[in-house]
């Protein structure tokens, strides 16, 4: 039985999200590495009607073996999307042009790198603190006023009082710089960039991962590869507010790779 899709618009396209089931600025030292809290909603722009539905059918599958909370089967709105489009690069610079509100919540350095990137795929995370028990926290506007949050925790120093929340994940594909590659690949690709704020270098440690897709070795990666299962895992277990060192230290555990270099 083939799922229900909704139609959505963005940025002048025609997206799709399945209803029913079918390096950026580092983080200071202690803050949490961000992450999808809230329920995930998948959508692909730029895909024909049955593309869209196999690549969103495959990103769900992705979230879900990771127990990731999923969206209702319903209507939800999309806040993980994957868009294929001529220019990724030039697609940013109109996106900020005509609604540079989405990039408030990235520094100053975070958007230039963003900007800067090269290559046929590039991720734009929105990231926003919130409490421990994931209470809106508003960002910092000048240098006098400084956001504030009342929570009732006991003093600890293994826990922060915050965490850090992906909102929503942009990841853009340069439809003809993609040729030889198929959906899974793509969509399990969109999946650790989609979900991964602070990316790794596993290729320096020789470990093979999907985020080698566009390295232009002859053999491409057939999807998530050992080190990105054992990567996305670890990230996405246990307590949203773990200091980073810990959780990095976690994640050199699971995958074998110094992830903190």
């Amino acid at each position: 039985m083939l799922a229900r899709l909704r139609t959505f618009a963005f940025g002048g396209f025609l997206g799709a999200a399945l209803l029913a089931p079918l390096p950026a600025t580092a983080q200071a030292d202690e803050e949490p590495l961000p992450r999808f809290e809230d329920a995930l909603c998948p959508g692909v722009v730029g895909l024909k009607r049955e593309a869209a539905e196999a690549m969103v059918g495959r990103l769900r599958a992705n979230a879900e073996m990771l127990g990731l909370r999923m969206a209702e089967n319903g209507d939800c709105e999309a806040n993980f999307i994957v868009a294929f489009v001529s220019d990724g690069q030039a697609f940013l610079s109109q996106l900020e042009d005509r609604s540079g509100y989405v990039f408030a919540e990235m520094s100053r350095e975070e958007r230039v790198a963003l900007m800067a990137e090269t290559g046929p795929a590039r991720a734009m995370l929105r990231v926003r603190a919130r409490s421990r028990d994931g209470m809106p926290i508003s960002r910092r506007e000048n240098l006098t006023d400084l956001p504030q949050a009342t929570m009732w925790m006991a003093h600890s120093k293994i826990y922060s009082a915050t965490r850090n929340d992906i909102l929503s994940a942009l990841v853009l594909f340069d439809r003809d710089e993609i040729s030889g590659l198929n959906l899974d690949q793509l969509a399990d690709y969109a999946t650790f960039r989609g979900l991964v704020h602070e990316l790794p270098d596993p290729a320096a440690s020789g470990q093979s991962s999907i985020l080698a897709l566009f390295d232009g070795g002859s053999a491409h990666p057939e999807g998530l590869t050992e080190f990105d299962r054992a990567y996305l895992e670890q990230l996405y277990s246990g307590m949203a507010n773990l200091p980073a060192p810990a959780k990095l230290a976690d994640l050199s555990h699971a995958t074998g790779v110094d992830v903190a270099e």
